[in-house]
This record gives structure tokens, sequence and C-alpha cells, in this order.
């Protein structure tokens, strides 16, 4: 039995909303009274600097269509919306006394809907807003800043959540100029909350920060910063989990220049942090680099880092040295020398790691064109000491693209103890909702779920329980040559990428992964002024994870005429993973097209067209999406007629989505 829920909701004016539209009127008035003031006397009581804004109304009709494994739902909704926007700057008593700016905004609307989730491409809809700003003494050695901001706004992501936030936030600042010791003094007060309304998730955050900043250079050969902060973090994630930290934060930054002529340089970098609450840390680090440009082409550059972190559950001390001479033989040979050591001594183990090589970077003109040519060689060693234990990884970052095949670092993962966060460590995924794992051997690959709460190209926090063996050595020989050509003033170009990695002096290595691969990438790539085209193909023999990668794209942007402007892109990505039993394939297709056409005078026609289509183990999405609008500007009316279309297969749940709406704008 089908089952709809009817939601008819009104925003009318009561009083929040009274009080905006208020508060509009009010500052209209006064700002509009304060042009009256004689503009040859600096002093006034009220002046106008600059004032802007907008009325605007909105309305749509949306029809979708949504159906599964169990369900099948059919959801209309209408809205109606219409308000102001008003941004002011002012200035009283004097223009270096008291700068004032506010932003506010009202928009009251009434809806009809029998859905909640409604798939927008690009729509953000704000109904409430008011951003006041002061500056004293503008310009001056002494200056505060204070603002006070608050907005709720609707959005949606990827054309399948829709967003609620809210959110407040108070601060001030205060800085001090001076010859002596310039300073500056911030705290800053925020609340924020935010509700997916088609599967209930909230998610808050209320936060307090107090910093404070000082600067000194004793000579105009050095430069010396200190910074502070305390930060109060407390957040509430979708399963009403309360999550509390207190963070103090020092950091100390010092640049030395040790000639007169500044090619020596010495950089020092102390920073700590201590965390206390749901997750105890303390992390101290120090970072010295220094920088010499040499006689006969030469120039060093040498790194020491040390960081000393503590944990609820262990210990680390961390010491990793980096250091580079490099040669440049007139314009076209680059040689260089590198130097890498690192030393771990954990609670629970100790880890030392060496890595030495040479790489060379080559460029010659050749007839129509150039080459390109780079080549590197390293020996890397690894030293591992413990017993076989579990390791609990924390934080370890990733950034989750799609058509991108992301493994997570460590092998002999325990599954069930992996926790994907945002970046801030504040919002924890769901799995199976914003993300799917995938067991490759004795690897997991992640991927995000289109519609999820990850975007595509974001950064996530992860952490997880892995199973470590025990004491283990080895060293592995690592090179990487690159070579391009460019042709016909870069019209043409091929690129060829050659990478192997092998493993020597092995002892102890039985249970642990060792990625034995060598890798073959070859490009080629034709660019005209409005088109170019191009393909690749890999192929990447790994004991890990071994594919066959074949790309091609296209991008095409041409004006045919004085009215008319069409780009295209879209590309062909199929990955063939070797050695599988099942052969398993993953395959990309992605295509956009953009018109742009000048009907009449002020008048166009907009078309947006994406296609995406993916198909593999767990990852099988096709998705239309369409919008066609017509815009006309009259006398700084800006008048918008639209229709929207939405067609999504994502693992057997689809959504038809279709949509016609009008928006009408008059600036002022």
């Amino acid at each position: 039995m089908e089952v709809m829920i009817k939601i008819f909701y009104v925003k009318s004016m009561k009083s929040i909303e009274l009080k905006y539209f208020i508060l509009l009127l009010i500052v209209l008035v006064i700002s509009t009274q304060a042009f009256s003031q004689n503009k040859k006397n600096p002093f006034y009581l009220w002046k106008l600097n600059a004032i802007s804004g907008e009325a605007r109304f909105n309305g749509f009709i949306r029809e979708q269509e949504r159906a599964g494994l169990n369900f099948n739902d059919n959801q209309k909704s209408s809205f109606l919306s219409g308000g102001m926007f008003l941004n002011t700057t002012s200035s009283v008593l004097h223009k270096n006394f008291l700068l004032l700016d506010i932003n506010a905004a009202f928009m009251p609307e009434k809806s009809n809907d029998i859905f909640i989730i409604s798939p927008d491409q690009s729509e953000v809809r704000t109904t409430k807003k008011l951003d006041v700003g002061a500056t004293f003494f503008n310009g001056k050695k002494i200056n505060l800043n204070l603002f006070n901001n608050y907005n709720e706004s609707y959005s949606s992501r990827e054309n399948i959540t829709d967003i609620k936030s809210t959110n407040s936030n108070f601060g001030i600042a205060f800085s001090f100029t001076n010859k002596f010791l310039p300073f500056s003094l911030f705290f800053n007060k925020r609340k924020w909350n935010e509700e997916e309304l088609n599967n209930g998730k909230i998610y808050k955050i209320e936060q307090k920060i107090f910093g404070a900043q000082l600067s000194k250079s004793f000579t105009k050969y050095d430069r010396n910063e200190l910074k502070y902060s305390h930060d109060e973090n407390m957040s509430i994630n979708q399963n009403l989990f309360r999550l509390a930290n207190t963070t103090d934060n020092f950091d100390f930054v010092n640049q030395i220049y040790l000639d007169f002529k500044k090619k020596y340089s010495f950089n020092t970098l102390i920073t700590n942090i201590n965390q206390k609450g749901i997750a105890n840390i303390n992390r101290f680090q120090i970072n010295e680099s220094v920088s010499f440009i040499l006689p006969a082409n030469l120039s060093f550059t040498g790194n020491y880092n040390f960081y000393n972190i503590k944990q609820d559950f262990y210990e680390m001390k961390q010491h990793t040295i980096n250091s580079g001479l490099e040669h440049k033989l007139f314009k076209s040979l680059k040689s260089r020398i590198n130097f890498e050591y690192n030393t771990i001594n954990h609670s629970i183990y100790n880890q030392s790691s060496s890595k030495y090589g040479v790489e060379f970077n080559y460029s010659k003109q050749i007839p129509t064109g150039q080459l390109l040519l780079s080549y590197r060689f390293d020996r890397f060693h690894q030293s591992y000491f413990s017993d076989p234990l579990s390791l609990t990884i924390l934080d370890e970052q990733y950034t989750l693209t799609d058509s991108k095949i992301i493994l997570l670092k460590l092998p002999n993962i325990n599954v069930s103890s992996i926790i994907v966060k945002d970046k801030t460590g504040t919002i924890i995924y769901q799995k199976g909702v914003d993300y799917i794992l995938i067991e490759r051997s004795k690897y997991i690959e992640i991927r995000r779920i289109p519609g999820g709460s990850i975007a595509d190209k974001s950064l996530v926090l992860i952490d997880y329980y892995a199973t470590q063996p025990g004491t283990y050595k080895y060293d592995a020989n690592i090179q990487v040559l690159n070579s391009d050509i460019f042709l016909f003033k870069n019209i043409l170009s091929f690129s060829y990428r050659f990478s192997t990695q092998n493993y020597i002096n092995l002892k102890e290595t039985e249970f642990i992964t060792l990625n034995y691969f060598t890798q073959n990438l070859f490009g080629c790539r034709i660019d005209f002024n409005f088109m170019n085209i191009g393909a690749e193909y890999e192929i990447y023999k790994s004991s890990i994870l071994p594919y066959r990668k074949v790309l091609y794209f296209i991008n095409f942007q041409k004006r045919l005429s004085n009215e008319l402007m069409f780009m295209l892109n879209g590309d062909i990505q199929n990955y063939e993973m070797m050695e599988e039993a099942d052969a398993n394939y993953q395959k990309y297709m992605n295509a956009t097209a953009k018109i742009i056409y000048h009907l009449i005078r002020q008048t166009n026609l907009n078309i947006d067209l994406m296609y995406r289509k993916q198909s593999g183990s767990n990852i099988d999405l096709s998705l239309i999406t369409a919008k066609t609008e017509i815009s006309s500007y009259i006398n700084n009316l800006n008048l918008t007629l639209g229709f929207e279309l939405y067609k999504r297969n994502y693992v057997g749940e689809k959504i038809n989505f279709k949509s016609v709406f009008v928006k009408i704008i008059r600036k002022f």
C-alpha cells in the first residue's frame, strides 16, 4: 500500500520575521536620510557610503517519481517565496571613527509539499539573514572590529539531498600596529546546525575560539611571529553522539637571512597542540630548514622535523631529515641528489627508513617543437621492529574522487573498525549510505556513494585497526622516467611514463604485502584554439591491484556566431582489473554540454546538459540532468523562466524528477 505524506508548511511574518522586516525598513529610511548631511563637514551623525540590494520573487512546481526494490513513491511540490536583500555601508560621526556594514535578507515563503527531498542542481534559498559588522578607527594603528552574523539557508547536494542550515557567529578582533611590538587579539563564538531533510541526519557544532598574535622584526633580515589560540569545540553527529574537545595551540615562526643579499636563509617553526576531551592528544613539532644559493650554479636545501605525539593509548617520537643538492647546467639540464632519513619510536614498535637517489630534468628545442625528459632513481630501505600487533590508525587523509581507485594504505585491516569522517573530524559518515568498501586481496578500496554526504573530490579522515606482522627488513629500488614531445606550436603532443618498483635484501617479509609494480602510460593530445582531444593507455602490473586503463577525452568550446556559444566536455575511462577471478571491470563515461543563445536584445537562452554512466561492482549509475532557461534583463529587472529534468538510476534505485520555475529579480 502506497503511503503518501502530505506536508503543508507556511512561513508567515511572525515575531522574528517581523523583526527582520522592520529592521530592513529602519536601515533603509535612516540610510536615505543620511544623504542630507553636509558633505563639506567631516563630522556628522550618520552618513551612507553605499547601498545596494534586490527584491526577489521565486516560484516552482516539481514532480518526482522514486522507486526501489521495496518502495514506489510519487511526489509533488509547489513553492512561492518573495522578499528583499539589502546591503549598506555607513559611517558614524566620522569616516575613520566607525564604519558600519549591515547586510540583511527577508524571504517569507509558502510551500505545499508531499515530499521532503527535492533534487536541485544549483539552487540556494536563503530565508533569513542578518550580518552586522562594525570597524572602529579604520586605517589607524589601533583597530577594533566586531561582527554578528545569523543566517538560515536551504541548499542541495548533487541533486539528491536537501539541506537546511542555520549558522550564528559573533566575533571581535583588536589590533595595535606599532614599531615596537605589533599584536592582535580575537574572539569568535559560533553555533552551526545542519539537517538533511530527506533522511533526518542532524549535525551540530558549538565553538568558542580566543586567540592572540605577536610579530616582531629586530632587523630587516629577520621575522618572528608568536601565535596562541584556545578552542572549545562541541559537536553532535547524526547518531546524537556528543563530541567535546578543548584545544590549546602555540605556534612560533622565525625566519633569518644570513647574508645581505638574502641568498642564505634559516627558518624555524615550533608548534604545540594540546587537546583534552573525547580525544586527548598532545602534539609537539619542531621544523628547521635552510636554503643556500651556492657558487657554480649549485643550490642546497635541508629540512629537519621532530614530532612528539602523545595520545591515550600510545606515544610516538619521530625524526625526519631531508636534503638536496641541485645543479643547473645552462637552461637545459637540472640534476639533483636527494637524501631522506626517518625514524619512529612508538610505544609498541620501532621503525626506520632511508632513501637516497638522483634525478635529472632535461629540455631541448627540436624541429617544430620541444622535448622534455626526466628520470629519477631512488633506493629505499625499511626496517620495522615489534611483535605482531593490531595497529591503531587515526585521521589518515584521503581524497575520494570518482573514477579513481583509492586503496587504504595498510593491508590486513579490520573492516568493521573503519570510521570515515569529514575533514574536521566532527561528522561521521555512514557505510552503505555515504561510502562503500570493496576488498582487494589484503587491501580495502573505498568509494563514495553519489548523493551521500561525501561530495566528489572531498577530503576525508579515516580511522581503523590493522593487524601488522613483527620484525622485517627490505630494500626497494624505484625508477621513474617521463618524456614529453610537443610539436607544431604545441598542437600535437605525445607523452610516456615508465615507473617500476622491486625489492631486494628481504628479511622476514613472508607476512607483509609488498607492492611490486611496473607502470607504462602512453598519451597523445591534439590542441586547437577551440578544441582538444586526447587518449591515454595505461598498464599497471602490480602484486596488489593490477589493472589496464583506457581514457579518451574531448573538450570543445566555440563561439559559432555573435549569438551562439557552444561548449562540450566528455571523457570515457575503462578499468580492467587483471588477475581477478571474475574479470572485474569498472567503466565511466561523462559528458557535459552548454549552449548559450542570444535571442533578442538582453534576452538569452541557456541550455545545460549532463550525462554520467558508470558500471562495476556496487557502483552502477546512470544519471541525466538537463536545465533550460530563458532570461531577460530590462531596466534592472531580471526575468527567468526555466525547466529542469533529472533522471537517476543508482544500484537499482530510480529517481525521475522534473520542475518548472520562475524568478523575478529587481536590483537597485
